[in-house]
C-alpha cells in the first residue's frame, strides 16, 4: 500500500482539527462563544427539521452517537437556553426537542459564519476539483461506516 493510502485517516483528522479551530475562532469573534461545534450541528439539525417533531432518538441516529452523549448535550443546550423539551399529546413520556428564539437567532448567525468559512476554504478550488473531492470523501465515509477492512 502506498504512503498516501496509509495517511488518508491522518489527513482527514488534521483537516478536521484545523477547520474546527478556525470555525471556533470565528464563532468566538462573533460573540457566540458559548456554542460548541456539536451544539451548532444540533441547532442546525433542529432548525432544518423545525416543522417536524424531533426526539432525542432522532438526534442519536442522525449523528451516530449514543444516548448518554445526546442526553448530556441536550441538558447543556437547554440550560444555555438554545433548546427546550416539551411533552407531546400522543405520549406524555416522549419529549420533543425544539429550538428557542435564542436557538433560532444563533442558527442564523452561525449560518452566516459557516458560509463565509466555506468561501474562505474554497479559495483556489475549482468546481470540478470540488466535485471530485466531495465524491471521494463521501465514498471514504461510506466505506468507514460499513466497517470494511480489506
Amino acid at each position: 500500500m502506498e504512503e498516501a493510502e496509509l495517511r488518508i485517516g491522518v489527513e482527514v483528522h488534521k483537516a478536521d482539527r484545523v477547520i474546527g479551530r478556525c470555525l471556533s475562532n470565528r464563532v468566538k469573534a462573533a460573540g457566540i462563544d458559548e456554542v460548541t461545534i456539536v451544539h451548532g450541528w444540533v441547532i442546525r439539525y433542529l432548525y432544518e427539521h423545525r416543522s417536524e417533531d424531533v426526539f432525542q432518538k432522532d438526534l442519536e441516529q442522525h449523528f451516530s452517537v449514543g444516548r448518554s452523549s445526546v442526553t448530556n448535550t441536550i441538558k447543556l443546550m437547554e440550560k444555555k437556553g438554545f433548546i427546550c423539551r416539551e411533552s407531546v399529546t400522543r405520549d406524555a413520556r416522549l419529549k420533543k426537542v425544539s429550538l428557542t428564539d435564542k436557538g433560532i437567532q444563533t442558527h442564523e448567525e452561525m449560518t452566516k459564519i459557516t458560509e463565509q468559512m466555506d468561501d474562505f476554504l474554497l479559495r483556489g478550488v475549482g468546481k470540478e476539483d470540488l466535485k471530485i473531492f466531495l465524491g471521494v470523501i463521501r465514498k471514504i465515509r461510506e466505506n468507514a461506516e460499513k466497517g470494511e477492512m480489506k
